[in-house]
């Protein structure tokens, strides 16, 4: 594979395996020079990857970021509301709330236990609840 980058082109440190001919990461607004390889409909250079592979590729990484992002929820959590907030886990405020209720268990004790916590995830589903605000309009999730 050869790499463009800033109107040269260089070999990269590794080489790819899993396509023939050149790949190019260009801008996709870039202009390629003539011996480039040539442009796809979306602006950018062709690529040597099937449009299945290119599915499967976007699939995985798909899952990939679900796994990463579901590495944080807390353990018995029930799952439509784990799926209306999986993106909340990996926030600042969630991860710093979690290792602080995890300091204070190990220096008092601590209630409800670990595993109660959020239980109430489990005893109804995120699309059985509304919200009042404020001013009394009824909100639906």
């Amino acid at each position: 594979c050869v790499f463009h980058c800033l109107g040269q082109w260089e070999r990269p440190p590794r080489l790819c395996e899993w396509g023939a001919g050149p790949v190019s990461i260009l801008p996709r607004n870039s202009s390629v020079l003539a011996s480039g390889p040539s442009l796809t409909a979306w602006g950018g250079p062709s690529c040597p990857l099937s449009p299945e592979q290119l599915s499967r590729i976007e699939r995985n990484k798909r899952a990939a970021l679900l796994r990463f992002a579901a590495r944080n929820v807390p353990e018995g959590f029930g799952e439509s509301w784990k799926k209306e907030l999986l993106q909340e886990f990996n926030k600042p405020y969630f991860m710093k709330l979690m290792e602080f209720v995890a300091l204070e268990r190990k220096r008092y004790t601590v209630y409800p236990p670990p595993d109660l916590v959020f239980s109430w995830t489990q005893l109804c589903g995120i699309e059985d609840v509304s919200v009042v605000s404020e001013n009394l309009h009824r909100c639906k999730f």
